[in-house]
């Protein structure tokens, strides 16, 4: 028997600038109950891609890190924040990026 592991959103966005680009995507995908086959359906990409970003195998733009956002029905903001810092992290630079909205 397979027991399926369901996080709540909070618990999912607790720890989230320490999370990987790959983890977040994961953790909001299985909180809103989408398989990666449907994710891959709606991205036009396929299943396997998936898998590697959550994974952390494959790397991406901040247009495909944009794309996840959409496909998940999220703004995009949230996830950019977590993209760039993820990728600081991982070139081994110890800052942190907050977005902020630009005043009109």
């Amino acid at each position: 028997m397979t027991i399926k592991k369901t996080v709540s959103a909070r618990e999912a966005l607790k720890n989230v600038l320490k999370s990987s680009f790959g983890e977040f995507v994961r953790d909001i995908r299985e909180c809103d109950e989408i398989s990666q086959t449907e994710l891959a359906k709606h991205m036009h990409v396929s299943r396997q891609f998936i898998n590697a970003v959550e994974k952390d195998k494959a790397k991406i733009s901040l247009a495909m890190a944009i794309k996840f956002a959409r496909a998940l029905g999220y703004p995009y903001e949230a996830f950019v924040e977590i993209f760039l810092n993820d990728l600081l992290r991982k070139s081994g630079i110890k800052k942190v990026v907050h977005l902020e909205s630009k005043a009109a």
